[in-house]
C-alpha cells in the first residue's frame, strides 16, 4: 500500500499522528502540483490529532491551513472527495470558533472520515 493510501487508512481509523506521517512523506516526495494536495492533508490530520486530544487552539489553527490548501483542488483530487472533507472540517472550524471561550462538550464532535469518490 502505498503511503497516501496507508495515510488515508490511519486517518479513518483515528491514527491521526501516523496518518500525518505518512502523508508528509507523500508530500516531500511529490511533484509540484501535489505538495499543497498533501501539506493540507497533513495539517487536517495535525488538526485532528490535536483536536482528539483537547487543544482546539491548535486543532483551529491546522484545520484553517488544511482547508485553504484543499480548496484549491476542489471538487475532487486523487479520488478524495474534498467537497465533503472540507464541508464537514468546516462545520468543526465554525464550532470552534463559535465556542471558543465557552465550555463546550467537544466530545460530541465527530471527526469525518476521508471519503473517495466513486469511479465509473
Amino acid at each position: 500500500m502505498d503511503k497516501f493510501l496507508l495515510g488515508i487508512s490511519l486517518f479513518n481509523d483515528a491514527d491521526y499522528f501516523s496518518a500525518h506521517d505518512a502523508f508528509e512523506d507523500e508530500w516531500r516526495g511529490c511533484n509540484n502540483n501535489d505538495k499543497l494536495f498533501f501539506q493540507g492533508l497533513t495539517q487536517i490530520a495535525v488538526g485532528s490529532f490535536h483536536f482528539a486530544s483537547g487543544n482546539y487552539k491548535g486543532s483551529l489553527s491546522q484545520f484553517k491551513k488544511g482547508v485553504t490548501k484543499l480548496r484549491q483542488y476542489l471538487p475532487d483530487y486523487k479520488n478524495v472527495d474534498l467537497s465533503l472533507l472540507i464541508e464537514n472540517i468546516t462545520e468543526i472550524i465554525d464550532i470552534l470558533e463559535s465556542n471558543f471561550d465557552k465550555k463546550v462538550n467537544m466530545n460530541q464532535i465527530d471527526i469525518p472520515k476521508i471519503l473517495m469518490v466513486k469511479t465509473n
